[in-house]
């Protein structure tokens, strides 16, 4: 089974992630040029280079997902980084994962800035072993630095799958609501109904 892995703060889950994720879903990934099977949605619980101070709790983050997924017939939540100690390095992950899924083949999904500094990752060279590494442009302007990145980094085995999904951050949304403006219509529904709720970010 192919087996995508998605991580992000998703600090909230938005109508940009999930049509990123709807189309990665899609794509023909090689050897067999067939779509994955499986998109494992993976919410960041220590990340390495972030603090904690603006992040809705994990369980929050997690419902959210929850709730926005809820339709998906491919992508679900996975908790596995809140069941590790320590920082959440992708590395520790995967090992985590290739335990539940000895027999899988993975494809791990970046975004540019993320693969621009792939090299700078912990264990990135292992990581190449235990995942196919695809990356994806989040802007029209990233798309040629990604293309030479490949030229210059053809033993790291990475792909490009997808050009210029759509562009919308977490964080102007956060900044949306502590300014008391809607964002109906960045966040599925039922999202904005939960954060509304639990007064998340204000």
């Amino acid at each position: 089974m192919k087996i995508g892995i998605f991580g992000g703060a998703f600090n909230p889950v938005h109508i940009g992630h999930l049509h990123l994720i709807d189309e990665l879903m899609r794509i023909p990934m090689q050897p067999d040029l067939k779509p994955i099977d499986k998109m494992l949605i993976i919410p960041t619980a220590n990340p390495p280079h972030r603090t904690g101070e603006e992040f809705a709790s994990g369980e929050d983050r997690i419902n959210m997902l929850s709730l926005a997924l809820e339709n998906s017939e491919k992508a679900e939540v996975c908790d596995i980084e809140f069941k590790l100690c320590g920082k959440s390095y992708t590395y520790n992950t995967l090992k985590a994962l290739k335990k539940e899924y000895p027999d899988d083949e993975f494809y791990l999904f970046m975004g540019s800035d993320q693969l621009l500094s792939f090299k700078e990752w912990y264990k990135y060279k292992k990581i190449c072993k235990l995942a196919r590494v695809c990356g994806f442009s989040r802007s029209k302007e990233d798309n040629e630095k990604i293309r030479q990145f490949l030229i210059e980094n053809e033993d790291l085995c990475i792909n490009a799958v997808i050009d210029a999904p759509i562009e919308m951050s977490s964080t102007k949304i956060r900044e949306a609501i502590r300014n008391g403006e809607s964002i109906s219509g960045l966040v599925p529904e039922k999202v904005e109904q939960y954060i509304k709720e639990k007064k998340l970010y204000v």
